[in-house]
């Protein structure tokens, strides 16, 4: 586990994934619909799965409105959006960024992660709150809420909400693969 204090300066650099990303590829061709059913399936976290969620991750994102319109842009690989960054800060806590490979690299939107009851299907699932005073997110960031599971070895899927009104509203989907090297900087 990689210790760090909870802060969310962003000074960390920015480093952007291998364009080779086989299993994302392969979720892309699954399509959204098989997503729902490889997340319900997926094993409840753990203590010990959480504890691997660690480092940079490269990250894909499937939309869930307006498919037609960002679902190829947000397919490949030159996406500005290329992963999310976990630090333990404890066995219980991880402190996360989103990276962007925009302005020569960015981490923003800031998170807390932990483990929790999935608002799915109230199974063990990582929980990614923005809202969480410690990261200082603004609005509307923070207004996501997101959750992942580990559907194959270091291959993570979850659901991506927005917050209004009392209710969740689904953005889509993401996933993050550990399996993807970060070699390049932004």
């Amino acid at each position: 586990m990689t210790q760090t204090s909870l802060s969310a300066n962003g000074l960390m650099p920015v480093r952007t994934p291998s364009a080779h990303r086989p299993r994302l590829d392969a979720l892309s061709a699954a399509g959204p619909a098989a997503f729902g059913p490889r997340f319900a399936a997926a094993p409840a976290v753990t203590a010990a799965d959480f504890a691997r969620l660690d480092g940079d991750l490269a990250m894909r994102s499937f939309p869930g409105s307006g498919e037609r319109v960002l679902g190829a842009l947000m397919a490949r690989p030159g996406y500005f959006w290329v992963g999310k960054s976990f630090r333990h800060v404890d066995a219980q806590t991880a402190l996360g960024h989103n990276v962007f490979r925009a302005l020569g690299g960015v981490r923003a939107l800031n998170f807390v992660a932990t483990v929790g009851a999935s608002v799915v299907d109230g199974q063990s699932a990582v929980l990614l709150d923005y809202r969480d005073p410690r990261v200082g997110s603004g609005s509307p960031a923070r207004r996501i809420y997101d959750e992942l599971r580990e559907i194959e070895p270091g291959l993570w899927l979850g659901p991506s909400y927005f917050a209004t009104r009392g209710r969740l509203i689904s953005m889509g989907w993401f996933a993050l693969d550990a399996s993807v090297p970060f070699d390049t900087l932004a």
